[in-house]
């Protein structure tokens, strides 16, 4: 028999912006939750004395980058191909620039300007993006005063905000504590002058969702946003990409108008499609690793002619092409 569980939600330190309303910190449902760290409220009161509150409010005032062009297609470039590239944009992937620990940019990538370490064209615009894996963003979260100094000698054109994770099944202060790190991150990157958008994570549109659109909204001078759409189960499960598109469709309907979304990890045309017509007449853009994926497989989005043989680099830049025309199309944006 599971013993009573002597914490109760009306002691919480996050109750404020938990709102006691959604029963995620499994509080009373497990037989070791006195063993489990976070479930201590002297152990919240601390997390949230080092982050500065739980809500989202800054001691300073911020002035936000304001991106002059937004491509519609931001593909993510992961290594150098032998020969040079010359596209208009690709985005950088944090995990290769900070290495697996996300402790550190990796030596080469201070050691020469990024056109030459990537070998691109002088005219090709370079992104960072911070859609990666959990252990990189705890190496950056732990050294990220040494690395933002780092990242501040690399010339990025944009710096797409970590995306920190903000999984559904987690405990209520878990998801807080995560959103609050990346407002955190965001803001840190941005005093450090680098041309950072921020990154929007949240589990449920109540009332995470709605605390983000009351934040945006109150920032004036905010014009674009990064918001990871993807994730292993979003591309399993059916029910996932819906309810993501739900909550891209209520963040639309709440935030202004003047605010693009630059939304990560959505590739297939009919989920584009569902995005479109989940936020009409709002600007878009797309950030995903698939023209690479494909060409390090020697496969063209467009389908190959049989019998013709292809470098991964003629691959990326055909991938690359198809993409620009086919995100034009389907998010309404086609040039004559």
């Amino acid at each position: 028999m599971i013993p009573a569980c002597p914490l109760d939600c009306r002691l919480c330190p996050a109750l404020k912006q938990c709102g006691g309303g959604s029963n995620l910190c499994l509080l009373g449902r497990c037989d070791d939750c006195g063993e489990r760290e976070l479930l201590r409220m002297d152990v919240r009161r601390r997390v949230i004395d080092q982050l500065g509150g739980l809500d989202f409010s800054w001691p300073r005032p911020v002035e936000h980058h304001r991106p002059t062009e937004l491509p519609l297609h931001l593909p993510a470039l992961i290594q150098a191909y032998a020969d040079p590239v010359d596209v208009p944009w690709v985005a950088l992937h944090a995990g290769r620039v900070l290495g697996v620990t996300g402790s550190q940019v990796t030596p080469k990538h201070l050691a020469r300007p990024l056109h030459e370490v990537y070998r691109l064209a002088p005219g090709t615009r370079i992104a960072l993006q911070f859609y990666v894996e959990d252990r990189v963003l705890a190496g950056l979260w732990a050294n990220r005063r040494f690395v933002i100094d780092q990242l501040r000698q690399l010339a990025f054109d944009l710096v797409l905000a970590p995306n920190v994770s903000v999984w559904r099944d987690e405990s209520r202060f878990n998801q807080l504590v995560a959103e609050r790190r990346a407002f955190v991150l965001y803001h840190e990157l941005r005093e450090a002058g680098l041309p950072v958008i921020p990154d929007v994570g949240f589990s449920r549109f109540e009332p995470d969702g709605r605390r983000w659109a009351r934040w945006m909204n109150g920032q004036p001078d905010l014009r674009a946003v990064s918001i990871f759409c993807g994730g292993q189960k979003v591309h399993a499960e059916r029910r996932a990409h819906r309810e993501t598109v739900e909550d891209i469709a209520l963040l639309h309907r709440a935030v202004r108008p003047d605010i693009a979304f630059v939304l990560g990890g959505i590739h297939a045309p009919e989920r584009l499609a569902d995005y479109r017509r989940a936020a009409p007449g709002r600007e878009l853009a797309i950030c995903n690793g698939m023209a690479y994926a494909l060409a390090q497989r020697r496969r063209l989005l467009a389908g190959a002619a049989p019998g013709v043989a292809r470098s991964a680099r003629e691959c990326f830049l055909l991938n690359c092409g198809h993409n620009d025309r086919l995100y034009a199309q389907v998010l309404g944006e086609e040039t004559p």
